[in-house]
Order: C-alpha cells, then structure tokens, then sequence
C-alpha cells in the first residue's frame, strides 16, 4: 500500500476484541475520506503481523506497562512510576525502536516515519508512555495527539500529573469520548479548553453491507425459520469479563458469579420469547480465549426456559463491521458489549443497556453523549424483576425509539465530522 495513508495507533490494541477493532475501522473511515489507508498498532505478537490492512508490531517493542498482563498491585504501580521517571530524564530506551535500535524493528521504523498521524489513547488506553510517544511524533513532524481516550488521570497522579500536563501541551488535539475523562484530564491540563469530548471512534465505521449481513444470519436454520414466521429479532451481547461484570455482585466469585450473571439475563430474555414470541441472537464481540462472548452466552442459553427453536449462538468469528451490520437487521438490542451499543445507536436499532453505576464508560458514551440514559439498567442497584419490566416496556415500544434515534444518530454524525476535521488541521 505505497500510496496509502499511514496511521499509527500507538497503542495496545487487543485486535481480538472486536471492539477494540471497531475503534480502528472507525479511525480508518474518518481520517481515510476514500483514500486506502494502512494502519499501524500493537498487540501481543511475536514477530510483525499482518491482517488486511492492519500491520501489528508486538507491544513489547515499546511498551513494558501497558498491555503487560503480569503486572498487578504494587509492582504495577512500581514499574509505571519507573517508566514515568525515565521519560522525565529523556532515557526510555523502547521509544527508540520507533527510530532507531535493532535490525528487527526496521518494520515499526519504516511505518513510523511513513506515518502522517501518530494516535494514542483509543478506548481507555492512555499511559506514561503514551506521553513519550506524542513528544516523539512531534520531534519527527508528525501529526499527533490524543484520540477517543476515556482515561483520565486516577491513581499516580504524583509521578503522571507532569508528564500528562506536558503531553497535552504539545498534543495537536486531544479529544476524550466521555465528559468524565475530560474532566479528569483537565484538572492537569494548563489550557482545559483544548480538551474536547467526542463520540468514539467506532461511531464512524461504516457496517457491511445489509445483503452480507442477511447472507450470514440466514446459513442458520433456527434464524430462517423465526423470519418466516415473522419473529422479532433480540440481538445480546453477554460477557464475563471487564468492568461491566466486575459490578455486577461484587459480593460474588468464581463459578457463584457466574451463575448469578447468567440468570439475571435470563430473567429478562425469557419473558421477550413468552410475551412477544421473540427469537434471541447471541453476538460474539469478543473471541478471546479470556472471556469469550460465546462462553458468557452459553452460560445464558443454559438458564432460559425456551427451547433450541428460539435462540442461536453465532460462534463464527465475525469482523466488526459485519457485526454492526448484523445489529442493523434486529429489531432490539440487550447489550452489555459498549461498542454493540455503539452500533445500535449508529443505527437506529432500539435497545437497553446493561451496566453498573461504577461504569463511567456507558454511562459517559451512551448516556451522556448518546442522550440515551433512560436505555441503561444498572444491575447493580436494579433486581431482576424491576429490570425486566423495564426490557419488556422498552421493548414494546421500539418502534418510537427507533424514531427517537434517528435525530441522535445525525448529531454524532456532526460530532464525527468535526473531530475528523480537527485532527486533520482541516
């Protein structure tokens, strides 16, 4: 791809995740404006990877924190202040496998100084590295700065609050996707009003087209059979990790959790297949061996009362925009995956939300930015019986909803087009 636009996302990126991808497919179509573009990012890869037109450099090349799943507790701590204090005296050796160093980082060089833009901080990534990375791009030309964070400045503050401060001084834009990172951040910042809140990323990818989308759903039987006989659809995104599962019963652990989970959704799907003749499509956003979506739903399938006739597992590992577009051919959305979320509200498709009150990521995105709080069941705080109350009345008007979204869905897309425009200097 000689000609195309380069773009390094210079951060962890778990591709796996179908979220995290979701951001970068999003950052593709905003900055991209029809020209092809390659994108750079790292992950937990040995050697340099490529997936389309994805080039995938191991984190460990630049980034000894973040993404480092070993560290926890107090040596966490300790190695992110030894990283910070490195970077204060200018001799944070990985930084320079982005320029110089080894032979068998040429790769990462190349993209490097090919690259127009230098992002960091997508989804809720944004570290002590990340601020040598941004003075770094800058030193080389490059247009760079914060993209989509949703991090704010949290524990450490006496080692990150000057190298944050620094970092977005020389940013180009620093744009957060919920106001309470925003917030965070500007307590730090010497010039507050340079932080903007903006939709994520994800907002901005483009789905399949439908006819990919139907071609799909309609290879299962147990789907086919449900549209001929004129079923609504209920698309779920059930998981078991991340900070969504971590709030719910907290009092709770291992395999009583687990249970627990699983039978509060199952509380509010069984009455949408009895009251509504509904047929239920399990989405899997992530394929992680760590918490797979599909596990999560098989665990859900388990305490339902309805038989194999009315729900279907979708185990086939599904591209992010083959995802969004899926979500565009259900008639409602039960979702505890934010960027399934994100893709109903792109679309149009009615939907609650499943979190926690700690969750300042779905309340911040889809509440705040989307206008859509009344849409979010805290389940921390909310029993089963009032939650599924609350499912079925939404339900039952999902066609006023669907109306509802469609003024919202043209603001993001201005919201959009503006940060495209700043990041570009355009």
């Amino acid at each position: 791809m000689s000609d195309a636009l380069h773009v390094l996302i210079a951060d962890y990126v778990p591709i796996a995740n179908k979220g995290e991808e979701a951001i970068v497919r999003g950052i593709e179509d905003m900055l991209g404006a029809g020209q092809p573009v390659a994108l750079g990012l790292f992950d937990n890869v040995e050697t340099v990877t490529q997936r389309d037109n994805i080039t995938i450099f191991p984190r460990a090349w630049v980034f000894r924190f973040e993404g480092n799943s070993r560290l926890s507790g107090r040596r966490r701590l300790v190695v992110q202040a030894g990283i910070a204090a490195q970077l204060r005296l200018g001799i944070y050796g990985p930084l320079k496998n982005l320029t110089s160093g080894v032979d068998r980082c040429r790769p990462l060089r190349e993209f490097f100084e090919r690259a127009e833009y230098v992002l960091v901080g997508h989804d809720g990534v944004f570290c002590v590295e990340s601020c040598g990375i941004i003075h770094l791009a800058k030193k080389h030309g490059k247009r760079s700065g914060i993209l989509g964070a949703s991090t704010g400045i949290a524990g450490g503050r006496f080692y990150k609050a000057g190298l944050y401060r620094r970092a977005m001084d020389v940013s180009d834009f620093c744009v957060f996707r919920e106001r309470h990172s925003r917030d965070s951040m500007a307590q730090v910042c010497r010039d507050p009003a340079k932080l903007v809140v903006g939709p994520d990323p994800a907002f901005a990818m483009r789905p399949a087209e439908p006819q990919e989308a139907r071609e799909v759903l309609e290879s299962f039987e147990p789907y086919r059979r449900a549209r001929q006989d004129g079923r609504p659809i209920v698309a779920v995104t059930a998981l078991e990790k991340g900070r969504v599962y971590a709030g719910f019963r907290p009092d709770l652990h291992g395999q009583a959790k687990r249970q627990a989970h699983a039978g509060y959704l199952a509380a509010l799907l069984n009455p949408l297949i009895e009251d509504y003749r509904a047929f239920v499509l399990f989405l899997p956003h992530s394929l992680e061996a760590d918490g797979s979506d599909v596990v999560a739903a098989r665990h859900v399938v388990e305490q339902m009362k309805s038989g194999p006739a009315d729900s279907l597992i979708l185990e086939r590992d599904c591209n992010p925009r083959l995802l969004k577009s899926i979500i565009g051919q259900c008639d409602f959305l039960v979702g505890e995956r934010t960027h399934s979320l994100i893709g109903s509200v792109s679309l149009g498709t009615p939907f609650v939300a499943l979190t926690n009150r700690g969750d300042t990521r779905t309340h911040g995105i889809i509440g705040d930015m989307c206008h859509c709080e009344d849409h979010i069941i805290d389940m921390d705080v909310m029993d089963g019986q009032v939650a599924s109350a609350k499912v079925r009345d939404m339900f039952a008007a999902r066609t006023s909803l669907h109306q509802s979204l469609g003024n919202i869905r043209r603001d993001l897309v201005e919201q959009i087009e503006a940060v495209a425009r700043l990041v570009r200097a355009s």
